[in-house]
């Protein structure tokens, strides 16, 4: 067996209280669905499974032990991730306080690119899923069928937990069409960009 059926439940059931948590991604994916509903989120919610993606073959690679051990590489990954919340959050509230212009965005692609980043850049992530993934691999095992299953495995429970973000947002969205609204609703998500690089410049 490729993988136990205890072992992948387990997984399962983690991937699902990791997704569900609150963080960047899925502060983007409901930021996103706000602006321009929910087919407009998909782009935004496709970027953000490359971005798992990339950080899951890192992981598998064994370059997550070298961020821990080595403190200048987690400190630029790190700088690097804080800078581009950062960046987020401010523009975010300076838009908002600009005149409302009805459909205007990144785009599809600018959409897709930000929540790469937004993903790849975030050097926690990459530690955790370094302690985190090993657990439920069996090393006894050939290990790239186990990393294929549970790769694909959160990369399906992420997509579907941010799909239901981005519906339950762009509901909410109805109720928030108003410039005013917008532009409060834009300035809010700025200020947890704001806070969520803050969280991360903080963190040790």
């Amino acid at each position: 067996m490729i993988v136990t059926i205890d072992l992948w439940l387990a997984y399962v059931g983690a991937m699902l209280l990791i997704s569900l948590s609150p963080g960047s991604g899925c502060m983007n994916t409901l930021s996103t669905a706000l602006a321009v509903g929910f087919r407009g989120a998909w782009p935004a919610i496709a970027g953000l499974q490359v971005g798992l993606m990339i950080q899951l073959v890192v992981v598998g690679i064994g370059l997550s032990a070298v961020l821990a051990t080595t403190p200048w590489a987690f400190a630029i990954l790190q700088w690097a991730g804080v800078l581009y919340l950062a960046w987020i959050g401010i523009e975010k509230i300076r838009d908002a306080g600009a005149p409302p212009v009805v459909n205007a965005d990144d785009g599809s692609r600018g959409r897709f690119v930000r929540a790469i980043l937004i993903n790849s850049t975030n050097p926690k992530s990459f530690v955790f899923l370094g302690a985190f993934f090993p657990r439920f691999v069996v090393l006894d095992d050939p290990l790239l069928p186990q990393y294929g299953v549970l790769a694909i495995t959160s990369v399906s429970i992420d997509t579907a937990v941010m799909l239901g973000y981005a519906a339950m947002a762009a509901r909410i969205r109805i109720f928030l069409q108003s410039p005013l609204h917008m532009r409060r609703t834009q300035q809010l998500f700025g200020l947890l960009f704001l806070v969520a690089a803050t969280g991360l410049a903080v963190s040790h």
